[in-house]
C-alpha cells in the first residue's frame, strides 16, 4: 500500500454489494435485458425469462407506429387522447398509441384545448 499526499493509506475501494445490485437493476431496466436475472443464482435450473412489456409504457420507451395516420396518444390515467402535433402527444407517463376511432369506442375523450394565458 502506498501513502497519499495527506499521509493516509490508499486502499482499493470495494464496491458495496447493494450499490452494485441497484446499478445492475437500473442497467437492466434501461436496456431491457435480463442481466440481473442472469447474474442472480436461482434454485431452479430453468432459465430466467424477461417479463413481457406492459401496454402502458412511458412515451420514451414506446414509439408511434410507422403508419400513424389516424393515430392518437391515449393518456390511460386521465381518460383522454391527444392528437399528433399537440403538446402532450406521446409525452404522458401512462399511455399508448391507438386509432382515434378505437379510442372513442374505448370511452376516451379528446383532450380539451386550453386557452392561451395573457
Amino acid at each position: 500500500m502506498r501513502k497519499s499526499e495527506n499521509g493516509k493509506t490508499n486502499r482499493p475501494r470495494i464496491p458495496n454489494p447493494l450499490v452494485v445490485c441497484l446499478l445492475a437493476a437500473i442497467v437492466s431496466a434501461v436496456s431491457g435485458s435480463t442481466l440481473l436475472a442472469q447474474a442472480a443464482p436461482t434454485s431452479s435450473s430453468a432459465p430466467a425469462q424477461a417479463a413481457p412489456p406492459a401496454s402502458d409504457t412511458p412515451a420514451a420507451q414506446q414509439t408511434p407506429p410507422a403508419k400513424s395516420g389516424g393515430m392518437v396518444w391515449v393518456n390511460t390515467d386521465a381518460g383522454v387522447y391527444h392528437k399528433p402535433g399537440t403538446r402532450w402527444y406521446g409525452k404522458t407517463k401512462h399511455g399508448k398509441y391507438m386509432l382515434e376511432a378505437d379510442a372513442i369506442k374505448a370511452g376516451y375523450k379528446p383532450a380539451e384545448k386550453r386557452r392561451e394565458e395573457k
